[in-house]
């Protein structure tokens, strides 16, 4: 196992996720990349007495910033003694991030999965679903505990 792809959304649970792969990697000598995902931002527009919720791409600062507390995660990593680098992607769905796991030569894919009410899956979905389900590697959930 060369490659381990951490996939976070820094949340409490991308902690437990980092905990994990830094345990796996230290294991079996492995690299492993964290991959986050920046979703769109809602944003309120007001058109008189009209207002309405649209989504819009994360702000460049946004951006900045999330991408500085990677690297902080990234160097806690380091100092564990694990080789360990970053990738940022904004608004990707299930396709681009499988395909940045294949380009990545993933060995090992662990993230973290949120509990949702059956009625938000069915509406909504899961990126974790559908990456367990459409993974060409081994996937590692980390269930949230409540």
């Amino acid at each position: 196992m060369k490659t381990i792809v951490a996939l976070v959304d820094l949340s409490t649970l991308a902690v437990e996720v980092l905990r994990q792969a830094s345990s796996f990697a230290r294991a079996f000598n492995s690299k492993v990349v964290v991959v986050h995902i920046v979703p769109k931002q809602p944003t309120v527009v007001e058109d008189g007495l009209i207002w309405s919720v649209g989504m819009k791409k994360p702000s460049h600062d946004l951006l900045r910033r999330n991408y500085e507390v990677l690297l902080e995660k990234v160097a806690e990593l380091t100092q564990a003694g694990v080789q360990a680098t970053v990738r940022q992607m904004v608004d990707a769905g299930v396709d681009e991030v499988l395909a940045e796991t294949s380009s990545l030569q993933a060995d090992l894919i662990i993230l973290g999965a949120h509990p949702h009410s059956t009625l938000y899956h069915l509406l909504i979905g899961s990126l974790a679903d559908d990456v367990l389900k459409n993974a060409r590697c081994p996937v590692l959930v980390v269930p949230e505990v409540e």
